[in-house]
Parts: structure tokens; sequence; C-alpha cells
């Protein structure tokens, strides 16, 4: 008896294993096996990519799923699509199936486009379907110009990538190498150098520790100071420090005026400054004079003649 149950329980346990897989399995591919739905059909010469599980929306709300895509087979190509639909939607006679694109990259989905009648489809009823190729259409248009736009990207990096070849050749590889270990170096030598001079840089700052400490304790000083240069520099500014400015400019403006008479020959000093001939005779009668001199210190007897016996008539 007691085997027996544990068999019994080993069965029941490999069955709900079963049955969850399976439900499982059908949940990933968009089956729910505890909701019921109805089935409806759509026939398409051309599907743009729908797979099965794609979903099936009414007013852009998840209905259903597509269930089974599969040709039909009497030569034309065309392609069946069956989905299911939750029961509790009635479909009004004459709505459409569209295929449409659910995002840019997710794929393809249906959309039912509901008519305005008060006639409903019934179970396993086809409905009216279409393709939407103007959206495809104008995708295609969007998309163009961005993939265009991306090959010029790419070839743009890979010209680029070919001139980094040419460009890093082995010696700027080694010249490149050579900069880094001379940064690594000087980094090293720097570190060194802030280690030996540690004690030097605390001393330092404690030296602008006090430094900072000393004026703000001596605030009330160095205000002071600053008053005391500010009520001098307002006294000079209020002085006759202009009266005496302005004079200096009237007198180096009169003597630049009295050089100019004097370089133009105005006046007795500027004649004797320009004229030359002064000068010539000047040098002339210096001379005549140098001349004499000799002829005297020479001849003495020339110029003074006197006898204590008396003058010698000649």
């Amino acid at each position: 008896m007691n085997k027996f149950s544990k068999e019994l329980i080993v069965g029941f346990t490999a069955i709900i294993t079963i049955l969850l897989f399976v439900w499982l399995f059908s949940f990933l591919k968009g089956n729910n096996l505890f909701v019921s739905s109805d089935r409806y059909y759509a026939v398409f010469d051309d599907i743009g990519g729908l797979e099965e599980s794609a979903p099936v929306e009414i007013n852009g709300y998840k209905a259903g799923i597509v269930r089974d895509i599969r040709f039909i087979n009497d030569g034309s190509g065309k392609l069946l699509v069956s989905f299911g639909i939750s029961r509790g939607y009635n479909i009004p006679v004459g709505s459409v199936a569209e295929i449409t694109p659910e995002t840019i990259l997710a794929g393809m989905k249906v959309q039912i486009i509901m008519a305005n009648t008060s006639v409903y489809l019934n179970n396993g009823d086809t409905l009216e379907s279409r393709l939407d190729k103007g959206f495809m259409g104008s995708m295609d248009a969007e998309l163009t110009p961005l993939i265009e736009k991306a090959d010029e990207i790419i070839t743009s990096i890979d010209t680029l990538l070919n001139g980094m070849k040419l460009i890093l050749n082995d010696e700027l590889r080694e010249n490149i190498g050579r900069s880094s270990r001379n940064i690594s170096e000087a980094s090293y030598k720097l570190d060194t150098l802030i280690g030996k001079s540690g004690d030097n840089i605390s001393s330092l700052i404690y030296n602008l520790d006090n430094f900072s400490a000393m004026l703000a304790k001596n605030t009330s000083a160095v205000d002071s100071s600053l008053k005391n240069i500010s009520a001098i520099t307002g006294e000079l500014s209020e002085s006759d420090l202009k009266a005496s400015v302005d004079n200096f400019n009237i007198a180096v403006k009169e003597t630049t005026s009295l050089l100019e008479k004097l370089n133009r020959g105005e006046g007795s000093a500027g004649l004797i400054m320009n004229d030359d001939s002064l000068y010539i005779n000047l040098t002339n009668s210096l001379g005549q004079l140098n001349l004499l001199m000799e002829d005297i210190k020479s001849n003495p007897g020339r110029y003074v003649n006197f006898s204590i016996f008396g003058r010698k008539n000649e």
C-alpha cells in the first residue's frame, strides 16, 4: 500500500509537470489555455513579414494573437492567416484585418479596422484583408537616407583607420612609448621631490597659517593703515598738485621754444651758435696770437728794448 501511494504521487507529479510545461510553452507563444477565444481567418497576397504569435489589436488594444500562417494549396501563392480573438469582442461584417508594423524594430501585427454595421461575424468567418504598404513605403523612404548616411560614416571611419595605420608607424609608436616613459620618470621624480620636501612644505604651510592668524589678529591695525593711506591719497588729490604739474608743463614748453629759437639763429645767442664765421675768425685770431707769442719768446729784443745807459738810437 505504501509503495502504491509513492508511485501514485510520482505519476501525479509528472502529469502536473507536463501540463505546466505545455501551458508555459503555449503561453510563451501567446496562447492562454485558460482563456477561450474565437478564431477568424484572413487571406493575404503578401503578409509583409508577419509571424505567428504576432499581436492582433482592436483600436490599439491587444485582443488576440496570430495562431497559424500557411499557404493555400490552390497554386495562387496566397497565404491564409488564422488568429484568435478573445470572446466578448463582436466584430462587425465588413471589418478589415490589416497587417501593419508594430514598431520599426518589433515586427508586424494585425490590426482589426472595425466596420460601422450592426451585423457581426461568427466564429470561423473570414475577414477582408490588406497590407499597409503605404506605411512600409514611407518607412523605407525614411530609413534609406539613414542607411546611406551610415554607409558614409562607416566609409569615413574606415578611411580614418587606414590613415591612422599609416601615421602610427614603428617610429611614432617608439616615440610615444619613449614619451610615456619620460612622463613616468618625471612623475616619479616629482613624487620623490615632494616626499623629500615634505617637511619644508609643511613648514611653509605652517608659516602661512601663522601669517594668516597674525593678519586676523591685527585686522584693526591694517584697517587703520589703509584708512591713513586713503586719507593721504585724498589730501594729495585735493592739494595744488595739478597747478604744479601745469607750471612744469609751461616751463618745459618755454624751454623748448627757446631752444627752437637758438636753433633758428634768432637773437645774439642764436647768431653766435649758428654763425660759422665767428668760429673761423676766432680760430684765426688764436693762431696769429700763438705765432706772436712764439716770436716774442724767440726774439724778445724786438718787442722789449731798454738800457740803463739810455735808449740807443737805431
